[in-house]
């Protein structure tokens, strides 16, 4: 079976983060290549772009863009990743992103 290559919009509402779990659970299947969501809850996408090793996230409020890299890096550091060892997302902010 070919693995599906998804972008998900919406991560972190309710089906969002359903979807991340079916994603999780089937990564033969499907991989999640990128994340979008609004903004609000940027912790929750950081930990959700980290866990899924994704390279781009978008946030559609562009003043949430400093508070999603203070996240990566908060979450970077909690898990014990050292400073270089672990590549983070390039984020993406505002309406056009």
């Amino acid at each position: 079976m070919t693995v599906r290559d998804v972008v998900l919009l919406g991560s972190t509402g309710s089906i969002g983060t359903q979807a991340v779990e079916v994603a999780q659970a089937a990564p033969d299947r499907f991989r999640i290549v990128g994340l979008g969501a609004g903004g609000g809850r940027v912790d929750l996408l950081a930990q959700q772009a980290l866990d899924l090793r994704v390279e781009v996230v978008a946030v559609a409020r562009a003043s949430a863009a400093q508070d999603l890299q203070l996240a990566f890096y908060a979450t970077a550091q909690a898990r014990g990743y050292a400073t270089g060892d672990y590549p983070l997302p390039k984020i993406l902010a505002g309406p056009d992103a």
